[in-house]
């Protein structure tokens, strides 16, 4: 009596009950397979590119939004801070040199922020590493099964 084995996944077919196959079969399921295996790899390493572009997305425009109503404050506060330091220095040295000591104060000030703000958006991420690792897990597995093929 023979006994019934369970279902293979589908695409993934059964090997008959000999043993022996030709080689061209082999080599034809090995090709079908290697391509459907390449397929989904790049099926996979698109949907993260998209998954982590969306999300990215979303941060930069939930960033930029924030970023110019607290700076249009900012400004606008900055404004009054400014006229007023540079009154103030007035009574020490000449206008023209109490505004220009202000701005260049105020200019650096600006800069550093804005080195801030860079540095957040240059750490994230947009390299798809759940498909890289898929891809590297699909190559040793390969390279395992043709040193098994090889070695019998």
């Amino acid at each position: 009596m023979r006994q019934e084995l369970p279902r293979p996944p589908s695409g993934v077919r059964r090997l008959p009950p000999s043993d022996e196959r030709p080689m061209r079969e082999i080599v034809a399921e090995l090709w079908e397979n290697a391509e459907r295996l390449i397929r989904n790899e790049v099926a996979l390493t698109l949907s993260e590119l998209e998954r982590k572009s969306e999300r990215l997305k979303a941060e930069v425009t939930r960033e930029a939004t924030a970023a110019a109503i607290g700076g249009a404050v900012i400004f606008a506060g900055g404004l009054a801070f400014v006229a007023a330091a540079v009154l103030l220095l007035c009574k020490a040295v000449e206008p023209w040199l109490a505004a220009l000591i202000v701005g260049a104060v105020a200019s650096i000030s600006g800069y550093a922020l804005l080195q801030l703000g860079r540095q957040h958006v240059a750490h994230t991420s947009l390299a798809p590493t759940q498909a890289t690792d898929s891809v590297q897990r699909s190559v040793r597995s390969i390279k395992e099964a043709v040193h098994d093929a090889r070695s019998r």
